[in-house]
């Protein structure tokens, strides 16, 4: 039954990249500041960081409705994601830095991240619990704190740069 979950997963998180991605634009305030706030390298951190987290918890609570367990859930879930933002940026930082952004590349390659990530979690969900789950949440809710103190904060270094407007993280 995990690899219902991890299949139908993998569409989730592309799926709620796509509104992730756009939310503080649609609806800008401190709440919605845990999502992107610009088109920096930095921000889509957040989106693919989110995104699974979202994604992940959503469909946690629909198997869990169903009396499905899914053991190692946070573990999978911060290990996964973890590895998405790494596997994704290994490949698409030295194509953007030589090339630049090209939209189709990275769409793909942000799927084939997400489908390698989800690869991971099957792992991990599949073997017995380990016991890691609330260090793991722990570990998830301070990511996106995280994350969030360099949306208000962040370094003036290239990585965290919008290109689109030269801007770093929130307008003031």
């Amino acid at each position: 039954m995990n690899k219902r979950f991890v299949i139908i997963n993998t569409f989730l998180i592309f799926g709620v990249g796509f509104l992730v991605h756009g939310l503080y634009k649609w609806f800008p305030c401190v709440l919605t500041s845990i999502f992107p706030v610009n088109e920096s390298l930095y921000e889509h951190i957040k989106l693919i960081f989110m995104s699974s987290v979202i994604a992940s918890s959503i469909l946690y609570f629909v198997f869990k409705s169903k009396k499905i367990v899914i053991h190692n859930f946070t573990t999978g879930l911060f290990l996964s994601t973890f590895f998405n933002i790494i596997i994704y940026y290994l490949i698409y930082l030295p194509v953007y830095y030589k090339y630049g952004s090209n939209m189709v590349f990275t769409l793909i390659w942000y799927f084939i991240s997400i489908i390698i990530s989800q690869y991971i979690n099957y792992l991990i969900i599949n073997r017995h619990n380990w016991g890691f789950n609330r260090l793991s949440l722990f570990i998830i809710i301070g990511s996106v704190f995280i994350l969030t103190y360099f949306t208000y904060n962040p370094l003036r270094i290239d990585f965290f740069r919008d290109p689109e407007n030269n801007t770093y993280g929130i307008k003031k």
